[in-house]
């Protein structure tokens, strides 16, 4: 069926743009399928016409404080953008981005998404990231995933070379209160249209931090992706001041519109997993069952 996609600045030719699409309630075994999630980044891409710089980079995280919120984490850089993956698999929920620096077929991801990845609920938003703008739609803490961050700026003053954006991104993390999952992965390459462009990327157990930096013209796109909730007039000018220059567009956007009720919680999966002893119980005339407590018949 046609679907719209909401669109900022659809008018723009040039800048960033910024595909998002959350699902919640879909297969656990395909968010678990390392297989499968090495395959999209690979495939999907190409299908869309655009271009990898790297290997798929997958990061099974299943060492989680909160076991419910293991999954895992996955990327591909792109010529000068890049496309990432979150799966929760217990919770049944995936988040991906596909960031580029030229438009492509929105309604297309989105379809090949939804196939590898079928869901109950599923959102979708693209932010067209070409300056000017400073849009905020705040997170509802008690029932939303999380906030993500976009910063673009321009004449650019912050870390220009490899090893300085290694050396940011191998703190930052810590400094803002994430949890890094991986050392820092940065790249140099080239965008499409031949400019020279530095890409870096961090997975932290929140989800992910990432900048990419086309020096000639001294312009960056920063994205702060996490599932912790945090003081945006706190965090947001700690990060600007180690990217420092002219701000030309912030945007705070809620990332997973009412996870925490769609979510697949530890209590429900276990009573799902027990009502086949209704059936038992309906043969044996009767049978008191409390889908909460121990699996037994009395």
């Amino acid at each position: 069926m046609p679907f719209e996609l909401p669109i900022v600045n659809r008018k723009a030719a040039s800048g960033m743009y910024h595909f998002m699409m959350d699902g919640c309630r879909g297969f656990r075994s395909r968010f678990d399928h390392i297989q499968l999630i090495q395959e999209i980044l690979e495939e999907v891409p190409e299908k869309l016409g655009l271009r990898p710089a790297m290997p798929a980079f997958l990061l099974p995280y299943y060492n989680s404080v909160v076991p419910e919120d293991c999954g895992v984490s996955a990327f591909v850089f792109l010529q000068g953008g890049h496309f990432t993956l979150h799966t929760f698999s217990f919770r049944e929920a995936y988040f991906a981005d596909l960031v580029a620096p030229s438009v492509f077929d929105y309604k297309r991801l989105r379809m090949l998404l939804e196939a590898a990845f079928p869901c109950e609920t599923t959102t979708v938003s693209v932010v067209e990231r070409t300056g000017g703008s400073a849009i905020h739609v705040e997170p509802d803490v008690a029932a939303d995933f999380g906030p993500h961050v976009f910063l673009d700026v321009e004449q650019y003053r912050g870390p220009r070379t490899m090893d300085a954006l290694f050396e940011l991104f191998d703190r930052l993390p810590s400094e803002i209160g994430m949890t890094p999952i991986m050392r820092p992965y940065v790249i140099r390459g080239t965008d499409p249209s031949g400019r020279s462009v530095l890409s870096a990327m961090a997975m932290i157990a929140e989800s992910h931090v990432s900048v990419h930096l086309f020096r000639e013209e001294g312009t960056a796109y920063f994205d702060l992706f996490s599932c912790r909730f945090f003081d945006r007039a706190v965090i947001v000018p700690q990060i600007r001041s180690q990217i420092p220059g002219t701000i030309v567009g912030e945007r705070l956007i809620a990332r997973g519109s009412k996870y925490r009720t769609l979510r697949t919680e530890r209590s429900s999966e276990l009573a799902r997993s027990k009502t086949w002893l209704n059936a038992i119980g309906d043969e044996r005339g009767g049978a008191v069952f409390d889908p909460t407590g121990p699996t037994r018949l009395e």
